[in-house]
């Protein structure tokens, strides 16, 4: 017998071992300790109110994790993590997971739900198409190593611009910050996250990148990820702006690891199309497949 329980219901140990049970098989190794799976309702806005445990026979069998948060004023929400352990699957479990999910959204007053699925996940993404939920871009997993080309980094512009460096929970004052990123892209579920700010000859904010550091064991940056970036409306410079913003992180960090992270293709497709100029190509998994999700969004 199949119950789905809120995992407020729930112990931890419990939720801890449908998560790693059905993400054992995953496209990316993905097997967290209590501590690290704890931590993950703080860092990402979950709400343990708002997920649920799936139990086969008294067995953690299943799980998905869910967060709600206001954006403008509108409730939105997450699906966070939807996972089935292998002995349990093709059992409806999913689904039923995912209709408690949807009960509970409506209760709470959700107008917009999202969430994201490699996109070689076929089945999954047809469940959640099956539910009214609509693929509307495609996210990228990109990357840089080694030097770039001194050309690219002297590119001169015909505007000038200076450069203003912030925390991430700044970028909510700009008019023209975007929400319409996955969940975890947004400033708020970035630990540690900044963001370089380009002001134009009148002082005026132009354009943003958003992204977060890494450090090695001696506390040296060794790599950066970019999650999201942005430009304001009607700017015809539009990619000089970006390119500003992008030589200087390059020009302050050096030959590091760079990365990204869900960067929308068609939402953030400047981004996209100004980091593949700098030679950034596409992230694959040791076994080959390509880091490619989907971003699906359901209205309510």
């Amino acid at each position: 017998m199949i119950i789905i329980k809120p995992l407020s219901q729930c112990s931890f140990s419990n939720a801890l071992q449908a998560f790693n049970k059905g993400f054992e098989d995953y496209y990316l190794p993905l097997e967290l300790s209590l501590d690290q799976f704890i931590y993950r309702f703080g860092l990402d806005q979950l709400s343990v109110d708002h997920s649920f445990v799936a139990f086969y026979h008294d067995t953690p069998a299943g799980i998905i994790l869910n967060g709600i948060k206001r954006v403008k004023g509108r409730k939105h929400a997450w699906n966070g993590g939807t996972s089935v352990a292998l002995p349990y699957r093709k059992m409806g479990i999913g689904e039923a997971l995912l209709k408690a999910t949807l009960e509970k959204y409506q209760q709470q007053g959700v107008v917009e739900a999202s969430l994201e699925a490699f996109k070689v996940n076929e089945k999954a993404i047809h469940l959640y198409q099956k539910y009214g939920y609509e693929i509307v871009d495609t996210l990228l997993f990109l990357k840089h190593r080694g030097s770039f080309r001194a050309s690219l980094l002297e590119k001169k512009n015909s505007f000038t611009y200076s450069l203003k460096r912030r925390v991430a929970k700044d970028l909510q004052n700009l008019s023209f910050y975007t929400y319409d990123v996955p969940w975890k892209s947004q400033f708020d579920c970035i630990r540690d996250g900044e963001s370089f700010i380009a002001l134009n000859e009148k002082n005026e904010e132009v354009g943003y990148l958003l992204f977060q550091k890494n450090f090695s064991s001696i506390g040296i940056v060794n790599s950066v990820t970019f999650y999201q970036a942005s430009v304001k409306e009607h700017i015809s410079n539009s990619e000089e702006v970006l390119n500003f913003l992008l030589i200087s992180i390059f020009n302050m960090y050096g030959p590091i690891a760079y990365n990204t992270y869900n960067v929308p293709e068609k939402r953030n497709s400047l981004l996209v199309k100004m980091l593949k100029s700098f030679g950034f190509q596409d992230l694959y998994t040791d076994e080959g497949i390509k880091l490619e999700q989907v971003f699906m969004k359901k209205q309510l």
